[in-house]
């Protein structure tokens, strides 16, 4: 028990800086760590409720790197609203559908995003710093379509994968609304406080089970993620662009690399003896 409490501890640590470097959703760097290393989550629901542990860490986490974000005047909802509007009305659809679902396909679609992520920000792990967003400009027909498509298919997502649309709300702003990457991760985690808060509680209201039996758990992955996603965001917003994402990168891509070999660790060592 004390070495799941230690893992925990872990995966919510590296949730917290993935949320206050990059706006990453705590299930990126969660999920897979304890799905593969605790025997807790390891059983038919096991990827349920890790998921649904990530998403209720990930609400003080977002709250907290929201709020570092804005101080610093990184934040623009007067272009995101529509984008806001359809994630949280998807995140209960997802959720629910999420709980009829293998949790294989769960579990791998975790990892396989860790490490697609990780490479991701390692290739490209800068932007280009741009002036805000004026407020008296209006939303073209094009953001439009964009926020309503994508709006939708991420508040699915967070729901059904437990990511937080974290990831892929970043893509959205930055290269398809203009968004700056520090305006983009600070309105992306404002979205996130929202979502996590609506998925989380989905995730317990159809399995219970969650508060009663990993109360433990859920306590100190918000404890540990809120803290790592305070420190984290606040070095962000000092230090320069391209350091944050090639670290943001490198943890990633070391984390989702060894979350693979550990879980198939026994057919690996059956091809080697063969």
């Amino acid at each position: 028990m004390g070495y799941e409490y230690l893992i925990v501890s872990l995966a919510a640590a590296l949730a917290g800086i993935g949320t206050g470097l990059a706006g990453l959703s705590a299930a990126t760097a969660m999920v897979p760590l304890l799905i593969v290393l605790c025997p807790t989550f390891g059983g038919e629901h096991g990827a349920f409720t890790a998921t649904a542990i990530a998403l209720a860490s990930d609400i003080l986490g977002s709250a907290v790197t929201a709020g570092v974000y804005a101080k610093n005047k990184r934040l623009d909802l007067k272009h995101g609203w529509i984008l806001l509007t359809c994630v949280v009305a998807m995140c209960t659809v997802g959720s629910i559908a999420a709980y009829f679902t293998h949790q294989t396909v769960l579990g791998g679609f975790s990892l396989f995003l860790c490490v697609a992520i990780g490479i991701r920000f390692l290739v490209k792990p800068g932007s280009k710093e741009q002036p805000m967003k004026s407020g008296s400009i209006k939303l073209s027909a094009k953001e439009i379509a964009v926020s309503l498509f994508f709006g939708l298919t991420i508040g699915f997502g967070t729901g059904f994968f437990g990511t937080g649309g974290g990831m892929m709300m970043l893509v959205v702003f930055t290269a398809m609304l203009g968004y700056d990457r520090r305006t983009a991760v600070g309105t992306s985690t404002f979205i996130m406080t929202f979502t996590a808060l609506i998925a989380s509680v989905s995730h317990i209201m159809i399995e219970p089970a969650i508060i009663f039996d990993c109360w433990d758990y859920l306590l100190i992955s918000i404890a540990v993620a809120t803290l790592f996603s305070l420190i984290s965001a606040q070095f962000a917003n000092k230090v320069n662009g391209k350091a944050v994402g090639y670290a943001t990168g490198i943890i990633l891509l070391a984390l989702g690399l060894s979350m693979i070999v550990i879980g198939n660790i026994d057919s690996i060592k059956a091809g080697v003896t063969a």
